[in-house]
């Protein structure tokens, strides 16, 4: 909308920034999709607005929203949903970025004070961001039972099907007994009580994929058809064993390999979204180590976190700390109505 004064571009809007800060102006942020608006979006907003003097809206771009709430989001564009949130009093400017999360405008803007809902809480992915350049998080309380995703919902019970929804379970250390580099089925140990909770899973509504990093592939300790040939087996070991499991995501590649499949990029997840059109944001993410908790934080899945906790200097916390994946499954299945 070129005559809306309230939705810039990145550059724009940092320009605009930097002229405010000068003036002595607080800066603050909120970020989301706000697909499709409701009470809740508009209770979030206000409130924010009332943390400093100019309230600067990051919107997901349409790319960004395909990404983590599947190929049939959003219901509304981009320019649609900046300019309803720009015809709001309480919003300054509106900004569209086309990540996942907003850590790469953030760095731009480097709010004094970035605001999040209750259900992402104060250590949130965006955090070390914020709180490098001497921002602050501030955890806004929601509307309880308000969000786009439960409209959806009620929309698809009447209308049609919901988007897909999957729980994304590390290997190593979550399902089975991690002994190292594990390739060959006679040192696969299944972990306490996995076994119970995967039996659990396979009876919600959930799709269940494991998401592996296996660089043993990489380092030479094993070669990829070992790999597949394990990944086989768990499949129809689990099958026997009255457990459903959708898919196997697997990365071969070592660390420095960099790419983008490997723990903690969300490589993946993505995968597992154009596949099978699943929303990342009402998905769940449980592993033992502190790559499954960044990598989930990084896609907005809600986080359980196995055994330890996370290291201080990471900043970022799992919504939940548990002591073996029956415990994970009995809180998704709470969370989940019970089913």
């Amino acid at each position: 909308m070129a005559n809306n004064k309230k939705i810039r571009t990145q550059d724009e809007v940092l320009r605009i920034v930097r002229s405010l800060k000068k003036r002595g102006k607080k800066i603050v942020t909120v970020s989301g999709s706000f697909d499709i608006f409701h009470a809740g979006h508009l209770h979030l907003l206000r409130e924010a607005k009332k943390q400093g003097d100019a309230l600067v809206v990051l919107l997901n771009s349409d790319a960004s929203v395909r990404k983590y709430k599947g190929p049939k989001r959003p219901i509304h564009p981009q320019m649609q949903r900046a300019e309803a949130l720009s015809a709001l009093e309480c919003v300054d400017y509106v900004v569209v970025f086309d990540e996942i999360n907003p850590k790469a405008v953030l760095a731009k803007i480097q709010p004094d004070v970035h605001c999040n809902g209750s259900d992402w809480g104060k250590n949130c992915v965006e955090r070390s961001v914020v709180e490098k350049y001497g921002g602050k998080i501030k955890v806004l309380p929601l509307r309880k039972g308000l969000s786009t995703s439960n409209l959806i919902r009620t929309i698809g019970g009447i209308h049609g099907q919901p988007p897909a929804k999957a729980i994304f379970l590390d290997r190593d250390g979550t399902i089975n007994v991690d002994k190292g580099y594990v390739h060959k089925k006679e040192d696969f140990i299944f972990a306490p009580y996995a076994l119970q909770a995967l039996r659990k899973l396979s009876k919600t509504g959930y799709k269940i994929f494991i998401i592996t990093n296996q660089s043993g592939v990489g380092r030479g300790y094993y070669t990829k058809g070992d790999l597949l040939r394990i990944n086989t087996w768990l499949l129809k070991e689990l099958k026997r064993k009255k457990v459903r499991i959708d898919a196997i995501y697997h990365c071969p590649h070592r660390p420095d390999d960099n790419c983008v499949c490997r723990k903690p990029n969300i490589g993946l997840l993505l995968r597992a979204v154009a596949a099978h059109g699943v929303s990342l944001n009402d998905s769940w993410m449980v592993g033992d180590g502190e790559k499954d908790v960044v990598m989930g934080r990084e896609a907005n899945l809600k986080t359980i976190k196995i055994g330890k906790k996370m290291p201080s200097h990471v900043r970022l916390e799992p919504n939940y700390y548990v002591k073996n994946l029956l415990q994970a499954a009995n809180i998704i299945i709470k969370r989940n109505g019970g089913a």
